[in-house]
């Protein structure tokens, strides 16, 4: 989950290097962003097969391999539709090794603790966010070729680590029931509301950067405001997750919307550098905050409907990509048509009909626990 993230994160403070270098549009900056999420829509479902036939451990450890020659091919190639394919194979291999990791994490954690301790494994994700964008300013400083390269290493060394851990159970075929979990109104509410937050992220990692070039902002100071995000988001999402499991995920859920829309709403109005440097923290930390209490929700749909907790991942695998692709091409659009403030806007207006959406529907019961007979 740490080399996932780190490895969407890792393109935001190259972006206006890129977009000089290369002589890109707006809208052809936020595609190379979403090239990752076509890359891990188009791995999703191929995902789930892998890890049923081959079994998760197997391929955690052949993603990450991939992820190792993906990085080379980035800091390597120089052309527009070079680094968009090498793009595009990182999304391929994220996902794979973003649903090993899931269904490894919800195959072992306690029920009784599940929103808290995916809070925390989102958090750790997040150390992914930290590290993506400091090593993008050290590529846009000292270059793409030698830190990509290192990179690499990283992620070998991280596949040796693997090979080490014990092999969890293997997924049963029997788990798997797209179709049951589709016609749960839980899920299709899960499934909007999960497109939201990679809405808001990918859309600020093309928006933000190029806005705080605009004033003045240099790589370390871009890739030291997505760190901090990140770096609030692993100290406060455990706890969020553990008032999931308290209380229901649905009131975190609301919350978390209702409070990011206007930080949303207020990032392209700020005019110094380092109030939209605040405005992006909070809004990436408040979206990021909806990530626990979703796969909760998720999950709890799983166990109502009698299916494997495989199930949660294959919806947000087939969920999150979509929403990442939209918030990268569609705000990167609307801002080239109408200004960063009608992206902005339109981002905002999501967030809030996500939460009338939510607020209609009855809060979901919790999953019944089997009673043993008298």
């Amino acid at each position: 989950m740490f080399m996932e993230l780190f490895f969407f994160a890792v393109l935001s403070p190259l972006l206006p290097g890129l977009k000089h270098d290369l002589s890109l549009s707006t809208t052809q900056t936020g595609i190379l962003v979403a090239g990752y999420s076509f890359g891990a829509l188009a791995g999703a479902l191929p995902a789930i097969v892998f890890s049923v036939r081959a079994g998760v451990k197997a391929t955690a450890l052949i993603s990450l391999l991939a992820f190792a020659g993906m990085s080379v091919a980035f800091g390597l190639v120089h052309s527009y539709d070079a680094l968009l394919a090498a793009r595009f194979g990182q999304g391929v291999a994220g996902a794979v090794l973003w649903t090993a990791a899931m269904v490894w994490l919800l195959g072992v954690v306690p029920e009784a603790r599940r929103g808290e301790i995916l809070g925390f494994a989102f958090g750790v994700s997040e150390a992914g966010a930290i590290a993506g964008p400091a090593i993008g300013g050290v590529a846009a400083a000292a270059g793409r070729g030698a830190t990509f390269v290192a990179n690499a290493v990283l992620c070998l060394l991280l596949t040796l680590a693997t090979t080490r851990f014990p092999s969890p159970a293997p997924v049963e075929r029997g788990q798997l029931a797209l179709r049951s979990m589709l016609t749960s109104a839980q899920v299709r509410t899960a499934m909007w509301i999960a497109l939201l937050p990679a809405v808001v992220l990918a859309a600020v990692s093309v928006l933000a950067p190029l806005q705080q070039h605009r004033l003045g902002a240099g790589a370390g100071e871009i890739a030291a405001t997505f760190g901090a995000a990140a770096l609030l988001g692993i100290l406060v999402r455990p706890l969020y997750g553990r008032w999931s499991d308290r209380h229901g995920p649905a009131r975190p859920i609301r919350v978390g919307l209702l409070a990011s829309a206007p930080v949303v709403l207020a990032v392209p109005w700020m005019e110094s550098r380092w109030s939209v440097a605040l405005f992006v923290v909070g809004a990436l930390v408040l979206t990021g905050l909806l990530w626990a209490p979703l796969m909760l929700m998720l999950s709890d749909a799983c166990m109502a409907a009698g299916v494997g907790q495989v199930m949660a991942v294959v919806i947000m695998d087939l969920t999150w990509p979509p929403g990442n692709a939209l918030g990268s091409t569609g705000s990167a659009a609307i801002a080239q048509l109408a200004g960063q403030r009608w992206a902005y806007a339109a981002i905002a207006a999501a967030l809030l009909s996500g939460y009338f959406v939510l607020a209609r529907g009855r809060e979901p019961a919790p999953a019944a626990v089997p009673v043993p007979p008298n």
